[in-house]
């Protein structure tokens, strides 16, 4: 990706924000030292709620969404489905072992509680 393309990727996902105002040339040159935590933060976590995996490896590369996804961002993000999806990807990044597919104790929790998991075993 072009460092325009990347700079129109990122205008994209800020609409609602005056472009001029945000550092955007800069987390496309990866001039992050100059940036402020505040704005970074929040250009961080915008990128991590709309943009797609690829994307994100293109603009940010893989060594600084390691550092990302370790320092926090993850529990500022808004939905769960992207928490666990942040975390699942950290863990590759890191080589931790992943939760077991499916039938780990929390999925079994979860179930236990549904409407009708104790309806074919009550007489």
């Amino acid at each position: 990706m072009s460092i325009e393309e990347k700079y129109n990727t990122l205008k994209k996902i800020f609409w609602d924000y005056n472009i001029d105002l945000l550092p955007l040339n800069k987390i496309v040159n990866m001039q992050f030292n100059v940036i402020d935590k505040y704005e970074f933060d929040l250009i961080i976590n915008r990128m991590l709620e709309r943009l797609g995996w690829f994307d994100l490896l293109d603009i940010l590369g893989v060594d600084l969404l390691k550092k990302i996804l370790i320092s926090g961002s993850i529990n500022r993000l808004r939905s769960k489905e992207l928490k666990d999806r942040y975390e699942r990807i950290r863990r590759i990044l890191y080589k931790e072992p992943l939760p077991l597919s499916g039938w780990d104790s929390e999925y079994i929790k979860r179930i236990k509680t549904t409407l009708l998991s104790n309806r074919w075993y009550t007489s």
